[in-house]
């Protein structure tokens, strides 16, 4: 992607991504066993980063760690009980944006309130963003891991070059 002045975007490769549901009544048992975030769309910093996106959803994502070895930490920990965790890695693009006009981009392909005080470091939200699915997570003030369908990689790229191009991105 072309460098804009106000933000840096690069992808994101070899990242391992694994999704984790389990029965709702199961949530406590499993927060418990893996030492997962309680409160929603909250991160939680290790290897592997685990995010909660749901009720009795989570995310995790390692760049260092395998998916078979995630896959073998969960059913280490959850052994007995119902649950699913599914490999996501090969459907999901991973980008990296940043910089100081990253935030006022990301407000304006999607309705969530991005101000530093409201999404703060850590937080992680699922949202429609420039009419596409997007999980999008605050690893720093002014830094973010966008994760997209492979197949919206592209367009996820070429509508955030277009954004850069807008009067509004400059002011930031």
């Amino acid at each position: 992607m072309p460098e804009h002045p106000g933000f840096d975007l690069r992808q994101i490769d070899g990242r391992s991504i694994v999704t984790l549901r389990v029965r709702p009544r199961g949530a406590d048992a499993a927060e418990k066993a893996l030492q997962l975030p309680q409160e929603a769309f909250h991160s939680q910093h290790g290897d592997p980063m685990v995010y909660r996106i749901g009720p009795d959803q989570w995310l995790l994502t390692s760049e260092n760690k395998l998916v078979a070895e995630i896959l073998d930490y969960i059913e280490g920990a959850l052994s007995g009980q119902l649950y699913a965790a599914t490999n996501l890695s090969s459907g999901y693009a991973c980008f990296a944006m940043s910089g100081p006009a990253a935030r006022t981009v990301l407000a304006m392909g999607c309705g969530i309130d991005m101000h530093e005080t409201a999404f703060t470091t850590g937080r992680c939200v699922r949202t429609r963003f420039a009419q596409v699915p997007l999980f999008i997570v605050a690893t720093g003030n002014s830094d973010f891991d966008l994760y997209v369908d492979r197949s919206y990689a592209n367009y996820l790229q070429d509508w955030l070059a277009a954004a850069g191009k807008d009067p509004i991105t400059r002011a930031s």
